[in-house]
């Protein structure tokens, strides 16, 4: 799995699996997936879990001193795939911390995702632009601001915000 990235028509890099789950995600794409995170109980084991948009990812730009602030809030919702005796599924405590897990994970991987698009690949493959346009009055107001250019100075904040239940039991939260 992965994904080409070009500008205009020359190919400029490729995304990775994981980069190319977090484009999914940015641009509302994602349909499900599963990944795995580290256990949080026990930092040696793994634990498998299955994923998919709750709501529609949020993006906003801002431009602050002629740079562009860019926010991702998304919204995921999933359930545990691996079977682990020492974790307790029917705790909400411990599928709480899960879901704290899984968004320290996902915001980690957006954001090195973003950063990789913008000051490597110099590539807005997520149309963020589409999000200033109505700052500019005319065409040549937006073709002046070269955003192209000006989106390799960008800066994220992602915001991740999960709802992990247990695969495996049925439960009211």
């Amino acid at each position: 799995m992965g994904l080409a990235v070009f500008v205009g028509d020359k190919l400029v890099g490729e995304l990775n699996n994981i980069e190319t789950l977090c484009h999914l995600i940015v641009s509302n794409q994602l349909q499900n997936a599963t990944i795995t995170i580290q256990n949080p109980y026990d930092y040696t084991t793994n634990i498998s879990l299955y994923i998919c948009l709750d709501k529609d990812t949020k993006n906003s730009v801002e431009i602050i001193n002629d740079y562009p602030y860019i926010t991702c809030n998304v919204s995921l919702s999933g359930y545990v795939l691996s079977l682990d005796d020492t974790l307790n599924l029917s705790d909400k405590d411990t599928l709480d911390t899960l879901s704290i897990a899984v968004n320290s994970y996902m915001e980690y991987c957006i954001k090195n995702y973003l950063y990789k698009t913008a000051k490597s690949l110099h590539s807005d493959i997520d149309s963020f632009g589409l999000h200033v346009l109505s700052n500019y009055l005319t065409t040549d107001e937006w073709l002046a601001s070269d955003w192209l250019n000006n989106y390799q100075n960008s800066f994220f904040n992602v915001n991740v915000n999960s709802n992990i239940v247990s695969g495996y039991l049925f439960s009211k939260f």
